[in-house]
């Protein structure tokens, strides 16, 4: 992961400090500084290019968002059972375990790294930010992604506790009905939504 000064200390100083089941580890960086001629106001001089790199461990499952849109290949209800805590788990720890609690602010499908046994691990927290002491705050940097971050945000660029939150609720409905599915359950009643999530489930412990 090529990220630029600010980017990777800010990486960097956030995952150093995490040690979870469903958070992806940091293995280790790289930083290198290579001296190049430029060229400035018609006069070569020298510069320094810096290069580094965050390494992390190897997810053998890759993204949950390349499982969610290989249908043929969809999860078993036990599975999306296991994806579904280890992921409340893990933002569990973010929000609550830590002395300085963090919100990711961009989780999404592809954010989400499933191991060799579809554990699933929080990643890529480049957007991160510590709230400390306060519940809210107000931004005008673009964060998130579009589609996962919750009204207050999109209206009013209001950062809160609840940011993640909702993120995780999309991301659960996406697990229970698929992609396809999601943009039904969308305009569906709760009510509605469950029965068929229950009846979903009940079919498929009848065949099984």
């Amino acid at each position: 992961m090529d990220l630029d000064g600010n980017a990777f200390t800010r990486e960097f100083n956030n995952l150093i400090k995490l040690k979870h089941p469903n958070i992806v580890r940091l293995i280790g960086f790289c930083s290198e500084d290579e001296k190049v001629i430029i060229e400035c106001d018609g006069k070569p001089v020298t510069a320094t290019d810096m290069h580094r790199a965050l390494c992390f461990e190897y997810l053998q499952n890759g993204s949950l968002e390349k499982h969610l849109y290989e249908e043929h290949q969809g999860f078993d209800w036990q599975q999306r059972y296991t994806i579904i805590k280890g992921l409340c788990m893990g933002l569990k720890y973010l929000h609550m375990e830590l002395e300085s609690p963090i919100q990711h602010l961009d989780l999404k499908p592809e954010n989400i790294l499933l191991d060799n046994n579809m554990l699933p691990k929080i990643a890529d927290f480049g957007l991160s930010r510590l709230l400390g002491e306060e519940n809210t705050k107000k931004t005008i940097s673009p964060l998130g992604t579009l589609g996962y971050c919750p009204p207050e945000f999109i209206k009013d660029q209001i950062i809160s506790i609840e940011f993640d939150i909702f993120s995780l609720g999309v991301i659960i409905i996406k697990i229970m009905c698929g992609s396809t599915g999601y943009s039904h359950a969308y305009t569906t009643r709760p009510s509605k939504f469950i029965r068929q999530v229950k009846k979903s489930y009940l079919i498929e412990k009848i065949f099984l």
